[in-house]
Formats: structure tokens, sequence, C-alpha cells
């Protein structure tokens, strides 16, 4: 027999999760909130021809390197040159004690001056001697003087003349003596060799240096020579005559220009690449030997690329890629994944793939944004949020 107290009891709780079934099914039923549309500059992706290059590194070298030795041994007396001065072709870069060389530089230059004095003594009486052979030789004629007179006349003109040639001979060994003195003198002055920068200064003021021992390092650096690494597979790509613009660390908004002098002929074996060398302008001097560097090398031809403010572009750091957001026409942002271009400078980011020309990017107030965003069209330069 059923007890009717326990049967109401069941009607009321049946009814009671009911209720609750249809109320949870009304929450779940409910549409989502509509979220509020971001107000977004944007610019239209565009497409320009550019230059094809082939990408390169290296690192600068000197045009002219030079470890400057004197010609002479002695004491160093003179040090007028400091690292990183610049000297020009000739310039006093070590000054050796040279009180032996200066002396027998005077004595040389008096050995000459007397044997020019012995030449015009010795001319002198060479042509008395010539002059008084032909006058004794024309009187012998008329019999005014003996046959003995006139061959004396003529033995002494020949005499002179003999003494004239061992004069001129002094004289030619004093020039050469006087010579080997200039010399000596101008050894114990340690010049530049060529214009260009001091890069090392190996010696000091009472310091004793030979032939054999480096006293200044000098460095020519404008231009400077580019050596870069081309992969073996790009040798057809190479050629002399190409154009070469660098970029350095040191000055990111700077680049530098140049061109392809020599290509090495031999790859090497274990990185089956090899060196080309390119000259680069360097008349502000802002490049130093040793720098490293990335070049494009010309290829003569151009490509379409896509180009986007840089301000579009976002970086993901999580998966070391690039992202814009593109508005299509339902004023909706669409995530897109691009690849950029090496190197990228100025306002304007090359994009590589991902786009197309023609599409709306947003290029402002991205952080609220995500794949299929509603977005709303603010004016360039707007900071709405």
């Amino acid at each position: 027999m059923r007890h009717p107290h326990l049967i109401g009891a069941a009607l009321v709780l049946s009814a009671a999760l009911s209720s609750a079934c249809r109320g949870s099914d009304a929450v779940d039923a409910a549409p989502p909130q509509q979220r509020q549309p971001v107000a977004v500059p944007v610019a239209t992706v565009i497409a320009e021809q550019v230059p094809v290059t082939l990408e390169a590194t290296g690192s600068f070298q000197p045009q002219e390197s030079s470890d400057v030795a004197p010609e002479a041994s002695g004491r160093v007396v003179a040090t007028p040159v400091e690292v990183g001065q610049f000297v020009r072709a000739g310039q006093i870069l070590v000054r050796l004690q040279g009180v032996d060389a200066d002396l027998r530089l005077e004595e040389a230059r008096a050995a000459v001056t007397k044997a020019e004095a012995a030449i015009r003594l010795a001319e002198s009486q060479n042509t008395l001697a010539n002059t008084t052979a032909q006058r004794y030789s024309a009187l012998l004629a008329t019999g005014d003087v003996s046959r003995t007179v006139v061959d004396q006349a003529r033995t002494a003109a020949e005499t002179s003349q003999q003494d004239l040639n061992t004069a001129r001979a002094s004289l030619l060994q004093a020039r050469a003596q006087l010579a080997q003195a200039e010399k000596a003198a101008r050894d114990v002055i340690v010049a530049a060799p060529f214009g260009g920068f001091v890069a090392d200064r190996r010696v000091s003021l009472g310091e004793y240096v030979q032939p054999s021992t480096p006293v200044v390092t000098l460095v020519q650096i404008d231009p400077l020579r580019l050596q870069l690494t081309i992969p073996a597979v790009q040798a057809a790509q190479v050629r002399q005559g190409q154009a070469v613009t660098a970029h350095v660390d040191a000055y990111p908004d700077r680049t530098f220009e140049g061109e392809i002098t020599s290509v090495n002929p031999a790859i090497t074996a274990e990185s089956r690449s090899f060196i080309v060398e390119a000259r680069v302008r360097n008349n502000e001097h802002l490049l130093k030997p040793g720098m490293f560097a990335t070049a494009s090398i010309g290829q003569g031809r151009t490509q379409q690329v896509i180009l986007v403010p840089r301000a579009a572009v976002v970086e993901d750091v999580n998966t070391n890629s690039f992202r814009v957001f593109v508005i299509d026409d339902q004023q909706r942002a669409r995530l897109k994944v691009v690849q950029l271009a090496p190197r990228q400078q100025g306002d304007q980011v090359r994009i590589l793939s991902g786009l197309e020309p023609g599409q709306r990017v947003a290029t402002g107030n991205l952080g609220p944004l995500y794949d299929t965003a509603p977005v709303t069209i603010a004016p360039a330069g707007s900071t709405a949020r």
C-alpha cells in the first residue's frame, strides 16, 4: 500500500529537478555577449621592384698594411707619432741617433767639393797643354822650334789629358761616396711608405733597433678590402665589377658601397666555399679593419617585394615568427604569418611571403586584436584603444 506522504514528496522532488534542468538549458542556450569592435588604423600592402642580391658575410681588411722597419741600426731618439694618428707618405715615424752618419755625410760632401776643384784645375792645365802643343807643331813647320820641343809639348798634352781623366774618375767616386753617406743619413729616419693610420708603435725612446726590427705598423683604410665567403654553389652568381652594399652592426642605419675587384678561383675543400674581395669606399674613416660585415652583391636584375609599415609587424617570440593582422571585407582582423626579407631598414618592412598587394593591414592598437576580431577603421596616426 502506497503512503500518500511519500508520493507527494516524490512529486515535489521531481518538479524541482525538472525546473533545474530547464534553467540550465536556458543558460546554455543564451547567445554569447557581442564583443566591441577594436578601432585600428590601417595601411595598404604595396608591391615594389627591388634589386635581386646575393647575401654574404665577411670582414674588412686594410688596403695596405706594413710593419715598417729601419734601414740601419741605431738608438731611437724620437717617436713623433702616436697610435691612431694619420700620417702622410714620407712623414717621419721614428728617428734614430745619426751622429756618425752626419759626420760621414759632411766628409763626403767635402770630398766632392775637392774633386770638383781638381777637375777644374786639370781642365785648365789640359787646355793650356793642348794649346802649347798645337802652337809648337805650327812653329815646327817654319823651323822656329826643334822636333824635340814639339814632342815634349805633345807628351805634356797627353799627360794633362790623363790627369783630367783621373780627376773625373775621382769626382765620380766622391759622388758615389756622397750618395752612400746621404742614404746612411736618411736611414736614421724611418718614414711612412704611404699615407695611412698608425695602428701600432712598437718602440720607445732609448731602444736600440736593427733593420729587422719593426717599429711602426701602418695601415691604409680608404678604401678598405672586404673579403667575403661565398658558397661554391653560388659561384656562377659572382663576378668582378658587381656592386656591393655592406652593413656593419656599429652603424645599423648606414650602408657602405663598393664593387668586387677579385674572385678567388680556388674553392676550399673543407668548407666548399671561396673568397671574393670587394673594394669599399671609406672616406669618412668609419669602418675599421677587422670589422665583421654582411653584404649584398647585386645580380643586375630586380624582383617584386611586398612592403608594409614596420608598425604592422608583430614578432612572436614563442614561435620565432612574424605576424600581421589583415583586415578583410567584413571588417574583421585575420592573423597572417609572414616571412620577412633579411636585414630590414627604414620604416617599411619587406615581406617575402604571406601577403598580397592591395590587402589592408592594421598598423596600430594591435594588443587587443585576435583572429576574427571585429574592427573599425581609425584615422592614420590614431591612438584609439
